[in-house]
């Protein structure tokens, strides 16, 4: 089964959010990710987080799982790690991104640590789709109308980046994390991009263009 990790982040279509889970899926809320759940008419496997967030009453047969507030994991990253105890290869997360910036950087170097050990992970909302990759490693991001996607280095290098099925393809280039050469390229029409790397960790942005 996959795991999808529910925060408290802005979730702009409520209803696209609830079209891409599964009902075999196990559901993590992490902290006010319990008022997304309610929203969407989820209920959630576990509850879990330090509970600086929500405040609003819990269904009696919900698990919570509650930590302190001064803790080096934040929410999303104690819902990672409980996933990745738990066997799941597979994660989707929503809420992640909207309201304070350093948040959603925190949650993108979570999906991070959940690609280098081993598990699939992205971050997705109706103009969003954020996932990572590590270095002998390649992905097939899907084509969105009116999307563009960017690759960056989150190590201070990636090389031998290959980019196919793009307008700015690449072959066996490298990327650093001082400069953003692989930012707003396009989707060829009708066609899926492929990524791939040797080595180094990229995180891969597919985002609606403005």
């Amino acid at each position: 089964m996959r795991c999808v990790i529910i925060g408290g982040g802005e979730i702009k279509n409520l209803t696209y959010a609830r079209s891409l889970i599964d009902e075999d899926d196990y559901v993590i809320a992490a902290d006010r990710g319990y008022a997304r759940c309610q929203q969407m008419n989820i209920k959630p496997s576990l509850l879990l987080g330090d509970f600086d967030s929500y405040e609003g009453e819990i269904a009696v047969d919900c698990p919570v799982m509650e930590y302190p507030i001064e803790k080096d994991d934040t929410d999303t990253m104690l819902a990672i790690k409980v996933a990745l105890e738990k066997g799941f290869d597979e994660l989707l997360l929503l809420g992640m991104c909207g309201g304070r910036l350093d948040h959603t950087l925190a949650n993108i170097q979570s999906i991070v640590y959940a690609v280098t050990h081993g598990a699939k992970a992205v971050i997705a909302d109706e103009d969003l789709y954020i996932t990572a990759l590590c270095g002998g490693q390649s992905i097939t991001v899907p084509n969105r109308e009116d999307f563009v996607l960017s690759v960056f280095s989150h190590t201070n290098t990636c090389k031998g980046v290959c980019l196919e099925d793009l307008y700015y393809p690449l072959n066996d280039g490298e990327l650093t994390n001082t400069f953003p050469l692989g930012a707003s390229n396009h989707f060829l029409s009708g066609k899926d991009a492929k990524i791939s790397l040797q080595e180094g960790i990229a995180v891969i942005i597919s985002t609606r263009e403005q």
